[in-house]
Formats: structure tokens, sequence, C-alpha cells
């Protein structure tokens, strides 16, 4: 595949798990407006995650077709990268925050591509459980299958390199 076609790739599905991720939260504050509470947040807990991963399974056979094999690590990146814009602009909508405030809001934008601040903002936010339940996940996914690769290519007891059944 040619490294331009793979980038931009790369970016289509970066902007897919971002906006995926955290359209819902944008959603669930504008509706809650500045009366925010625990019911909110456990819609947030749950929505952000599910869309997340539903957005993953239809990007994954589209990126299966078109052989890139990165899909979960690029989404994942864009949840990551965006996540300030996207928390400002649910703080806008909500009416809770940086609405007179332009250099501001400027400078949490420029300083959310900074995966540190996208946690701080998370856990102000109120979306920090979400955003940890799709790290880990994705982590644990990744971890399950390096190890099933390493399981299947592990010489047998005679020596041999088959596919046979790991007990």
């Amino acid at each position: 595949m040619p490294q331009s076609k793979c980038l931009r790739l790369a970016l289509v599905f970066a902007f897919t798990g971002a906006f995926s991720f955290w359209l819902p939260d944008v959603a669930v504050r504008a509706h809650s407006g500045p009366n925010l509470d625990s019911r909110h947040f456990w819609a947030i807990t749950i929505l952000m995650p599910l869309t997340f991963l539903f957005a993953y399974l239809v990007a994954r056979k589209f990126a299966v077709r078109r052989m890139f094999r990165w899909t979960g690590p690029a989404m994942l990146l864009g949840v990551w990268l965006t996540g300030g814009v996207f928390m400002t602009l649910a703080a806008v909508v909500s009416g809770s925050g940086f609405l007179g405030s332009g250099v501001g809001l400027l400078i949490v934008i420029i300083l959310s591509v900074i995966p540190v601040v996208t946690y701080i903002l998370a856990a102000l936010d109120g979306s920090l459980f979400a955003l940890l339940e799709v790290t880990l996940g994705a982590l644990l996914v990744c971890g399950v299958r390096a190890s099933c690769v390493l399981l299947r290519s592990a010489p047998d007891k005679d020596g041999s390199r088959s596919l046979s059944k790991v007990a």
C-alpha cells in the first residue's frame, strides 16, 4: 500500500475514533446543560466506550478490505489527541465554561494534544472512566492478540513449529 494512502487511512480512522468517542460526551453535556448529575456521568461512562466499540467494529471491516492493520491504534490516537477540543466544545455547549476567554480557550486546545493534559481535562469533564475503559480495553485486546500469536508460533515438544492446540 502506498505511504500516502496509508497516512490518509490513518487520519480517517483517527477522526472516526475521535468523533465516535467524544460526540456522546458533547451530546450528554448539551442535554444536561449546567445541571450535570450522576445520571449524566453514568450515561457518559457507558455511551462513550460503546459508540467507540461500534465504530471500531465497522472501521475494522473497512480496514481489512483496504489491508490497513493499525485501525485500533489510529482510532485511539484520535481519541487522545482531540480530547481537549471536544471537552472544550462540551463545556461551551453546556454553558459551564470557556465562553468569554478566547485566548484561554486556544491555549487549552493547543495543549490538549499532550496526552497528560487530555487525562487531566477528562478528570475535570467527567469522562475519565470512559477514557480509561477504552484505553485499557485496547491495551488488553492488544496483549491478548500478541500472546495468541506467540503461543501459536511456539515450537512443539519435538521442535517443529505447527499450529497445534495449546493446552
